[in-house]
This record gives C-alpha cells, sequence and structure tokens, in this order.
C-alpha cells in the first residue's frame, strides 16, 4: 500500500508524463490537475523568491519558473518550501546569463525561507550570560542561523528591496563579494553583511574558541558577539558556569 508521500511522488510523476492516459476524459481530468498544480508551484516560487521576481519581472520570472517546475515537479504537497534547488537554477538559465547576481540572490532567498520555517528554540541573550556561561561549553547556532558567502552583492540587493530601504539603497552597493549571515531574532528573517572576525566567532565551537578565532583576525571580540547576540545567532543551550 502507498503511503500520502508514494503516491503525491506517483500522483505528480503522471501529472508530469506528457500522455499518462488513452482516456479522452481522464486526460482532460488530467490536464486540469496539471495545470492547477503548475499554477500552485509557480505561485509558491513568485512567494519564496519575491526579490528575484521583482528584479527580472513578472513575465521573465515565471518563464523561468514554469521551466524550473518542468524540471524539477514539487514532491510533496505542502509548498511553503518548494524551490530548494531554485537558486542554482536562476543561476545556470541562460536567459539570466547577463545578470550573474539573480542566482546568489535567489539562493539567499532560500536562505531566507528556510531560516523562517525553521525549529524554535531560545535564543542565547544578554540575560543569560548574565546568569553565567561555561566558555568551553559548545556553542550551538540556533536552527534559524544561515550563513552565505556570495561573489555578488546578494545581500545588498537583497536589502535595497525591502519596504524599509532608502529609496538610494540601489545606487550606495559595492559591487563586491559578502558574507551574509541569516537569522530569526523573533518572528521577522534578518538579513545583514558580516566581516571576516563575525564570520570566524561563528565558526567557534566553544566560546573560548570563538572569541579567539575573532580576535585572530582583529576583530573586537566584545562587539562581535553583542551583535551575534542581538541577531538571535545562538541557542540558549549553553550550560551555566559554576
Amino acid at each position: 500500500m502507498l503511503d500520502a508521500a508514494d503516491f503525491q511522488h506517483a500522483f505528480g510523476t503522471m501529472l508530469a508524463s506528457p500522455d499518462p492516459s488513452n482516456d479522452p476524459a481522464m486526460r482532460r481530468a488530467l490536464a486540469v490537475h496539471r495545470n492547477t498544480a503548475s499554477k500552485a508551484a509557480r505561485d509558491a516560487l513568485f512567494a519564496n523568491y519575491p526579490v528575484t521576481a521583482a528584479m527580472v519581472g513578472e513575465e521573465a520570472f515565471a518563464a523561468c519558473a514554469t521551466s524550473y517546475i518542468e524540471a524539477v515537479p514539487p514532491r510533496e504537497a505542502r509548498l511553503c518550501l518548494y524551490g530548494d534547488r531554485f537558486g542554482p537554477f536562476v543561476d545556470a538559465w541562460t536567459p539570466f546569463a547577463e545578470a550573474p547576481y539573480l542566482g546568489p540572490v535567489a539562493m539567499l532567498e532560500r536562505n531566507v525561507t528556510e531560516a523562517l520555517f525553521a525549529a524554535d528554540r531560545p535564543p542565547l541573550d544578554a540575560a543569560a550570560l548574565s546568569r553565567g556561561i561555561d566558555p568551553e561549553a559548545p556553542l550551538h547556532w540556533h536552527p534559524a542561523t544561515r550563513i552565505a558567502k556570495a561573489l555578488m552583492p546578494a545581500a545588498s540587493l537583497w536589502l535595497a528591496h525591502q519596504p524599509d530601504a532608502p529609496p538610494d539603497a540601489l545606487d550606495a552597493i559595492a559591487w563586491d563579494r559578502e558574507i551574509i549571515l541569516v537569522t530569526r531574532p523573533s518572528d521577522a528573517v534578518e538579513v545583514r553583511v558580516i566581516d571576516g572576525p563575525t564570520r570566524a566567532f561563528l565558526a567557534g565551537k566553544t566560546l573560548a574558541e570563538a572569541a579567539a578565532n575573532a580576535s585572530s583576525e582583529g576583530g573586537d571580540v566584545a562587539s562581535t558577539f553583542a551583535l551575534l547576540l542581538s541577531a538571535g545567532a545562538f541557542a540558549e543551550d549553553i550550560p551555566r558556569g559554576e
């Protein structure tokens, strides 16, 4: 007996087949389902990649989304996380070849979506620190925390397309590579560009190692840690010190 996931996959495969049945009535019914499923998947990509869509326009994005859906049809009914391979697809899609920043922006938007739906955990904050933290205890990222390296200013482009961006945000972008931190300190996802010392701090497996990493990169340990705490980058599961 097929379980729900297997049935969904089998039905999706049938919908994706060009001529799944010789019965005209069945073909018409499947065509309706195929069109409905395709529209739902396309709408999900528009919802999950709004900045990419805004940057290329509705028509161009819809064309790219349709190609992606044909190549990578949904495997489950819940579409809020659909499109995990869309960033690399955008990066390689020939019509976008003259806009090499689109792929990195789409890949960042995937990180934003994953952060939004990541598990809830209490973030490590200043109140937790005041109770005492063992500097040699494991330092864990919050489940929503993501780090990305982009050869293009993906975060700056994403931020420039947010509702609260200043009018001249696009003109102020420095076209250079970025290290990007994605977090969810509350209900909203935050995106920021970080420097080398901050990235080095995040690579530490303990608080002591993280501090040493940031210091070796020339960073101010206190301000770096304060920034990461305010961003909700770590989970509050470090044992208290004696």
